[in-house]
């Protein structure tokens, strides 16, 4: 819900680390002027969608680790959506 720079991500990937919280299993980067939005789980994965569109189906990574996690947010921050459509998501939420 912060507003912040592409520094600030693996500060935000570390908050998973804490113990596992059924409320709070997430965090996410959200690249506000395409709506895309990459959220990162305790349990290891990946989810990418978009917010504004219901006409875009979900997709994730699984089994990622803490470093791929901050790249593949760092990547959305950047803008670089090519970059990001090109990694082999699967469909769904998990």
């Amino acid at each position: 819900m912060d507003d912040g720079s592409e520094g600030g991500i693996p500060a935000l990937v570390a908050e998973l680390e804490g113990p596992l919280d059924d409320e709070h299993p997430d965090v996410s980067v959200t690249d506000d002027e395409s709506s895309w939005s990459v959220s990162a789980f305790q349990s290891g994965s990946l989810v990418l969608e978009n917010l504004d569109s219901s006409d875009v189906d979900p997709r994730h990574l699984p089994d990622v680790s803490r470093a791929e996690m901050v790249r593949v947010m760092t990547i959305l921050a950047q803008g670089n959506l090519a970059d990001l459509q090109q990694l082999e998501w699967r469909p769904g939420y998990e």
